[in-house]
């Protein structure tokens, strides 16, 4: 009887903690005002999605911000997550974010500064990878931040918080520390701000930095990408194949994949884009670029209706 009652009493408790936990996952809020003052009060980061009502994309992605790898992701990342239209929040949606017409993420820290951004449509693996690499960057954020102000900092201070803003997709807080590391003679930051204007379509102003930057090879996934935004793509390929030979790439490494598989599907080599964007997928380090590859494969699969090449 014994044995019979401590089953009960296990199951009992172990049916509470699930209970407990479906209570407690996360959920979108709808008022932004009222988010940003839980999360500046409990210190937690917050994630905003701007919305385009009535927009395909944006009407499929806000359907699909409940998903369990997206849950997961806001839970194991202490977030606060929080809903508005984008039309609305217009101003806040070009200071935090920027670039776009209006829908996309962004992440707050506890006490209101953006860190991190991404325009337009995400699908949940790619969110949810997304999520996982802001709560992961947080230690390095806080020391650098902490570091930029001391009235020992350098540039080359200002150029790492700049490059780990860059990577975090926070265009507008990265430019003005990239800008002042590259004139104070940190070459590597003129590579990184000819990336910071090719995400923002602003090719001639990345040429201009890329024209005086070392051609290292991390500089060259740089010189890859600008071309890819350009719709030079097979330029962009031969540029690519170089950096991915010429050395350690470290965390651009994925990066120079997921765009070389880009754009070799481009120039309408599939039959080696997708080896090789499956082998990305398949490393399973959980990055943003595994998740745009397994994202990417889909499209090659299925395109969407006129799409062209």
């Amino acid at each position: 009887m014994r044995r019979a009652g401590g089953e009960v009493t296990a199951r009992a408790a172990w049916l509470a903690a699930l209970l407990g936990a479906c209570a407690a996952a996360p959920a979108w809020q709808g008022d932004l005002s009222l988010a940003l003052a839980e999360a500046r009060a409990a210190g937690r980061d917050l994630v905003v999605f701007f919305a385009l009502p009535g927009r395909d994309a944006s009407d499929r992605m806000q359907a699909q911000l409940g998903e369990p790898v997206v849950t997961a992701a806001l839970r194991d990342g202490n977030f606060v997550a929080v809903t508005c239209d984008g039309q609305e929040r217009a101003r806040l949606y070009g200071e935090w974010i920027g670039g776009g017409e209006g829908m996309g993420i962004a992440v707050l820290d506890g006490e209101g500064r953006c860190y991190a951004a991404r325009p337009g449509p995400q699908d949940p693996p790619e969110l949810a990878a997304f999520l996982c690499q802001c709560a992961a960057a947080r230690g390095d954020l806080a020391t650098l931040r902490a570091k930029v102000v001391q009235p020992g900092s350098t540039p080359v201070d200002q150029h790492r918080l700049g490059c780990l803003l860059l990577d975090l997709g926070c265009r507008k807080q990265a430019e003005p520390l990239l800008l002042d590391a590259a004139m104070a003679g940190v070459a590597d930051a003129r590579h990184r701000l000819a990336r910071l204007y090719a995400l923002d379509g602003n090719v001639t102003a990345a040429r201009r930095w890329l024209r005086d930057a070392p051609k290292t090879p991390v500089a060259q996934v740089t010189e890859g990408y600008v071309l890819f935004k350009e719709r030079r793509h097979q330029e962009a390929v031969a540029v690519f194949d170089a950096a991915l030979a010429g050395g350690d790439l470290g965390a651009d490494r994925q990066r120079a994949l997921l765009y070389l598989g880009k754009a070799l599907h481009e120039t309408k080599q599939d039959e080696r884009a997708v080896p090789l964007l499956l082998a990305l997928a398949a490393e399973g380090t959980g990055s943003t670029f595994e998740a745009a590859a397994t994202h990417t494969l889909g499209h090659i699969h299925d395109p969407q209706s006129g799409h062209v090449h």
